[in-house]
């Protein structure tokens, strides 16, 4: 049941593309190869259940500010989508870290699909926020109020 909802929830994103447009200026091939690949990095640590649900869910909600960010600004940034692709070494972190640590866990499946899903999408803003405040400027996705980018 697990992989069904990773795969309900990753068509989601897929689904919003085809209607919305591709915001991020990517290709569709990005929105179908990084919860493949995603998936099986998962599937590589033998998850508890309801853990490649959240891996699912937080790759959806990374796609949220960029989508809010092109699709409600007057100038859409055409290469916001880096900022996104630079951060997935965190993502992929956050993954692997998170679905160890949750291994040995304890907690019920809903708590593994909270923990989770929180691990994982903090392993890609701690990537986005060095990415976006040391190698490249990410518009109204960089660290609020300039801090580290010195704007």
């Amino acid at each position: 049941m697990d992989s069904a909802l990773f795969v309900v929830i990753s068509l989601i994103g897929i689904s919003t593309v085809v209607v919305v447009g591709d915001v991020m200026y990517v290709g569709f091939w990005y929105y179908i190869a990084l919860p493949a690949v995603a998936y099986l990095l998962a599937i590589t640590i033998k998850p508890k259940p309801l853990f490649l649900t959240a891996v699912s869910f937080a790759i959806l909600a990374t796609y949220i500010p960029y989508f809010y960010h092109n699709l409600f600004t007057e100038h859409p940034e055409g290469l916001l989508g880096l900022g996104h692709l630079l951060s997935l070494p965190g993502l992929a972190v956050g993954i692997v870290l998170t679905g160890l640590w949750l291994k040995s866990s304890a907690l019920n499946p809903f708590g593994i699909f909270a923990v989770g899903s929180t691990g994982v999408f903090a392993g890609f803003l701690i990537n986005q926020f060095i990415v976006c405040n040391s190698v490249m400027y990410c518009g109204n996705l960089t660290w609020p109020f300039g801090l580290l980018s010195g704007g």
